[in-house]
């Protein structure tokens, strides 16, 4: 999305400002320029500490509470404040020195009692809420009347964007000012033609930084990158932003989530330093089913990169709860070496643990009663007790693709102190 501006029109005694896109929302309100009224009764001086930047200010008071205050600047620039009741501002407007003859309180004086100021062409103008604390409006211009930049509340009114422009008129940094926390958030960089490229948290380092990478249009996320002491993170998004994959890489770790277009989550992947691997599944409404557990084997064909095959040593199915119904354990020859089941879902209450021979025979088995305390050893006669198969489709090792670069911070963060482990 390009984003223009156009020329301030000629100011009025009430002008609007020229609306602007953002990224995320659209300046779809004017703001209000006010002017002191030509005709009031003569306004009370205040005279506040040179520290503020004044040379005087001009107060009328209305019959509701409210005021108007005309301000003349140490640097040869007037003010405009409206109170709706007092203290509370509703509005200010700063202008540029009327003439170039204007540059100091002396400068002022030379007209006597006034009042209102000899305005020029507006440098800022700024609404507030109703509070009276929090902008909702900000533009500022040059001495031509050109855009220089343009603000506005956004999203829950706890953030405002403001928005910078080139001398043509297309936007070139955003920034966005936590006002909760009183400080600058994140900032938005612009390619040439004026559409987002990537918006960041400020100030971002080698071992601190959140980045999101925005679509030739500059409308759509396409893809989030982070980093953090001892850890490196990707997302990549599908065409409409949702999330398509997260990638996260530490030391010894590799931790993947690939998602539906519809937004559900399907597939959990983490691969450990010792080549072992553990998945874990999800149906379409984004519910577990099941959890495999794959080692390299110990023996075996060795691939291009020094890879002996991998063989499934475990698998968990599960309810929708994430709660377990059986687990078997596998022995590296395929054979079966114990199965738990889960009586009503409780991972102690009711369970049972059988244990196989190699031979793949049940020959004992242990359990738990109701209130899960351990029962006595039970040993069975090979080929007697119940009879278990592996699911050929538990025996299907899953594919997948690692997003490129996730492994681009490896040397850096081999250096850093890791706090994680499987």
């Amino acid at each position: 999305m390009r984003k223009y501006i156009l020329p301030a029109a000629a100011l009025a005694v009430v002008a609007g400002l020229t609306s602007l896109a953002y990224v995320n929302g659209m300046f779809n309100k004017d703001i209000t320029v006010s002017f002191a009224p030509a005709e009031v009764a003569m306004p009370k001086i205040l005279l506040l500490p040179a520290a503020v930047g004044e040379c005087q200010r001009r107060r009328v008071l209305d019959d509701f509470g409210g005021a108007i205050d005309n301000i003349d600047l140490v640097d040869g620039k007037t003010k405009v404040v409206v109170f709706k009741r007092l203290p509370l501002i509703h509005s200010e407007t700063t202008y540029y020195p009327s003439s170039s003859d204007r540059t100091n309180c002396e400068s002022f004086a030379k007209d006597g009692p006034v009042t209102v100021s000899q305005h020029g062409p507006v440098y800022t103008a700024i609404e507030r809420d109703a509070t009276g604390f929090k902008p909702v409006r900000e533009r500022k211009y040059d001495l031509d009347g050109k855009l220089v930049s343009a603000g506005n509340l956004i999203e829950d009114g706890s953030k405002f964007q403001t928005d910078f422009f080139s001398t043509a008129g297309l936007t070139t940094r955003s920034e966005t000012y936590n006002l909760t926390s009183n400080s600058v958030e994140s900032e938005t960089l612009y390619r040439p033609d004026g559409t987002a490229l990537v918006r960041q948290a400020l100030k971002p380092s080698e071992t601190d930084f959140k980045r999101e990478h925005f679509s030739a249009d500059g409308q759509v996320v396409v893809s989030k990158e982070s980093r953090s002491y001892g850890n490196y993170s990707i997302s990549e998004m599908y065409a409409n932003g949702k999330p398509r994959v997260d990638a996260s890489r530490g030391q010894g770790y590799t931790s993947l989530k690939f998602y539906r277009q519809s937004g559900t989550e399907e597939l959990q992947v983490h691969l450990w330093s010792d080549r072992s691997i553990t998945f874990k599944h999800y149906n379409e409404d984004g519910k577990p089913y099941l959890e495999t557990r794959w080692v390299e084997s110990k023996s075996g064909p060795v691939d291009g990169k020094g890879y002996r095959p991998l063989n499934l040593v475990k698998f968990i199915e599960t309810n929708e709860a994430g709660r377990h119904i059986r687990e078997f354990n596998i022995r590296p020859d395929g054979t079966i070496e114990k199965v738990t089941l889960y009586k009503n879902d409780e991972y102690l209450k009711g369970r049972i643990e059988y244990a196989f021979n190699k031979q793949g025979q049940v020959v004992s088995y242990k359990a738990r009663d109701e209130e899960g305390e351990q029962l006595p050893e039970v040993i069975v006669a090979p080929g007697s007790g119940p009879n278990f198969t592996v699911p050929a489709s538990h025996q299907v090792l899953t594919q997948f693709s690692i997003p490129a670069g996730i492994d681009k911070y490896d040397d850096k963060i081999a250096t850093e102190v890791y706090h994680g482990g499987h």
